[in-house]
């Protein structure tokens, strides 16, 4: 699973294009800006979680890889 920082179109439909079948989840304090990306990306390999790299909502090396943000203790632990 790779995890994506922000809901941003571009980043996100970089990502989907080198999966393979792959899970990605974006994560994004904004509903507004998730909802946007699901109608914009509508992929069933997309999960869609609200959060910030502060506090990342997934158990211990749940990731594969994680984009979007700079490394820090809370993307370490997440990452496998």
């Amino acid at each position: 699973m790779v995890l994506v920082v922000g809901a941003e179109p571009s980043v996100v439909a970089d990502v989907l294009g080198r999966l393979g079948d792959e899970d990605l989840v974006v994560l994004d304090g904004s509903a507004s800006r998730l909802e946007r990306l699901l109608v914009e990306l509508a992929d069933p390999r997309v999960w869609f979680m609200i959060g910030d790299a502060e506090v990342i909502p997934l158990p211990d090396g749940a990731a594969d890889e994680v984009v979007g943000t700079p490394p820090s203790p809370e993307v370490a632990r997440v990452t496998r």
